[in-house]
């Protein structure tokens, strides 16, 4: 099972809130439509360096500092219903019907 990490979803919020594609953002960055939605939804490692640097530059120019400040500040608001349900989200609905019945009889 896949799961974002806290530096991915940073990046997808950052990208849609510049009203970014997958596919426009890999074109101004120099990667492919299906790299951005690896990293974003944690099939790849989020970028470092001068990789992350190219993301920050076309999602607002902001520094790198800032930007883990931004990762903290997310994982901070992170509660334990907010993260199951990030995690209920990605998995199949025959799973998902799994866990309801166990909730159920807790």
């Amino acid at each position: 099972m896949l799961v974002p990490t806290p530096e991915g979803k940073v990046l997808k919020a950052m990208r849609e809130e510049h009203k970014l594609s997958m596919r426009k953002a890999g074109e101004l960055i120099g990667i492919s439509s299906s790299t951005i939605a690896h990293i974003e939804n944690g099939r790849m490692n989020p970028p470092t360096k001068k990789k992350l640097e190219k993301f920050l530059n076309v999602y607002g120019g902001i520094k790198e500092k800032s930007f883990y400040e931004r990762v903290r500040r997310f994982e901070d608001k992170q509660t334990p219903q907010s993260e199951l349900i990030e995690i209920i989200s990605h998995l199949p609905t025959t799973k998902v019907e799994l866990l309801l019945n166990l909730a159920k009889n807790l």
